[in-house]
């Protein structure tokens, strides 16, 4: 067993015990537990797709700083975006295809989602489930995966769900990761079918590699834009209310290093088809690879995993974008949201084709790089 994964052994059965005393106060209230009920009734209750009637569901997982609140096939936010501003338009799209989807709650904090605020607010949520089966997405990639773990398996016991395609944006898709290895040796549990992950560090950021005193401002060359956000990234980092655990565990020397947390992980993606995703928004000629060409804040050799530290990934199919990192970026560039990774139509495609696709045989490249 790995540090990592021994760390996570305590998050795990303080999980197990919250599912069970969800599904008995379920049992007791003959109905959904306090911050389990959805206003439109559980995705298990609503119109089955061929996904719905085999247990199989599609998973959502948003990255650092997000805010998503919990919602199912039927029952999702009815005032502003359907699921916050990070997966609405996966959510909403891969439902439209009559697949079964559930947002994996995540607050930017420790605590509960109900609502989203900001630029693309979402409200009128279905009620939240508990902390502990909520990501917060300003802790460490353990507690993360250790929390989405314990998601799965409310889902599991508590919808029927018995085998998940897992979708992350960002970091959401090491949370990803950080699950899979907790949910792979628990019995049962949910199977892992898929991993999909858009614009993910698998193998860190140049904002993050800047604020840690590994790479100079001057990779940015003339580019302004890059000019601006890594000095900003730095300044986020050393504010009192900055997103310590996370942010300070995604550069590469954290992710990447002979003790990171990729080779921590040890071989907990194998037989796992990973769909890898990523953007090249921004571009510089003769720039470093580990910088350029990216989406704003992670380059492309990062999200398509090249040099990826520990067991390599069973890379089932790859994509790149001309897109930003998330709708933010995008409204400050004067862009519209389509030209960011998470909606995209292009993407949006591609996902949906990878949830409906066949995993098995010659679907997945033998291992290796795009």
């Amino acid at each position: 067993m790995t540090r990592s994964r021994a760390a996570k052994r305590a998050w795990l059965a303080v999980g197990a015990t919250i599912v069970v005393g969800l599904l008995a106060a379920c049992s007791a209230s003959g109905g959904t537990s306090q911050g389990a009920a959805s206003a439109g009734g559980s995705a298990s209750s609503g119109a089955a797709s061929p996904a719905a009637s085999e247990g199989r569901a599609v998973v959502l997982v948003s990255g650092l700083a997000t805010q998503t609140p919990y919602t199912t096939t039927t029952a999702k936010c009815t005032t502003g975006l359907s699921a916050g501003d990070s997966v609405s338009a996966l959510r909403d799209s891969l439902v439209a295809v009559g697949n079964r989807v559930y947002t994996a709650p995540a607050q930017a904090g420790p605590g509960v989602v109900e609502s989203t605020s900001g630029m693309a607010a979402s409200s009128g949520c279905p009620p939240p489930l508990p902390a502990d089966l909520t990501i917060n997405t300003t802790a460490g990639l353990d507690q993360g995966g250790a929390h989405l773990a314990t998601f799965l398996s409310y889902l599991h016991y508590h919808e029927g769900v018995t085998t998940v395609d897992l979708v992350g944006h960002s970091m959401g898709g090491l949370f990803a990761r950080g699950a899979i290895g907790d949910v792979a040796g628990q019995a049962g549990s949910v199977k892992v079918r898929s991993l999909i992950a858009l614009s993910t560090p698998w193998t860190g950021t140049f904002p993050a590699d800047y604020a840690e005193g590994i790479l100079p401002l001057s990779v940015c060359g003339t580019e302004q834009f890059c000019l601006k956000v890594l000095p900003d990234y730095k300044a986020k980092l050393s504010a009192p209310e900055g997103p310590e655990g996370a942010a300070n565990v995604i550069g590469t020397r954290d992710l990447q290093g002979p003790n990171g947390w990729n080779v921590s992980q040890g071989d907990d993606l194998a037989g796992i088809p990973v769909t890898l995703i990523g953007g090249d928004r921004f571009s510089r000629p003769g720039g470093l690879p580990s910088v350029w060409p990216n989406d704003g804040i992670v380059s492309k050799s990062s999200a398509l995993a090249e040099g990826l530290a520990g067991a390599p990934l069973a890379i089932r199919s790859c994509l790149v974008r001309p897109d930003v990192h998330t709708i933010g970026l995008a409204a400050e560039l004067g862009l519209p949201w389509t030209a960011s990774v998470t909606w995209d139509p292009v993407v949006l495609a591609a996902v949906a084709k990878a949830v409906a696709g066949p995993v098995a045989g010659g679907q997945v490249a033998t291992l290796g790089h795009c």
